[in-house]
């Protein structure tokens, strides 16, 4: 399998796992201790402060943004990778303002695994043979052979 093809298969897997970590979330209160459910029920999902309404919005935005980066990783563009780049970092800035997150050990493994694979993902497309395919000319070059 080719460079190309395995750094596609990866992208495929983590834009699938990213919903995946996301569906197990929004039914992982039911996966936590009696006590811990019983807490994170009594607090709701209200956000308390300005600044955390304009960190959902900044990170719904960014989360956008990294979406249409995955499709432009997919098909090898230079913009993609200091889109995801910076839509990632726009991601995480904001997550300090979220308050107290509980997460199950399934979860939390699913969030981590989906995180270290988009760092893999993103590191492989700027210091690894794939990063070649970013470079413009590649694929007219491939074309002519």
């Amino acid at each position: 399998m080719s460079a190309r093809a395995e750094f596609r298969l990866l992208v495929l897997f983590n834009a699938l796992l990213i919903p995946a970590a996301m569906f197990v979330a929004s039914f992982d209160i039911y996966l936590l201790a009696p006590e811990l459910q019983a807490w994170v029920s009594s607090r709701g999902a209200v956000l308390s402060s300005p600044l955390q309404s304009i960190g959902a919005m900044v990170s719904f935005g960014a989360f956008v943004a990294l979406c249409v980066g995955l499709l432009g990783l997919l098909a090898f563009q230079r913009w993609a990778r200091w889109l995801t780049l910076a839509s990632t970092i726009a991601i995480y800035l904001p997550m300090p303002l979220s308050g107290t997150v509980v997460l199950s050990g399934f979860a939390y493994t699913m969030d981590s695994v989906a995180a270290i694979l988009w760092g893999v993902l993103l590191a492989a497309s700027y210091w690894s043979p794939v990063a070649t395919e970013f470079r413009p000319g590649t694929r007219r070059a491939e074309a002519e052979v």
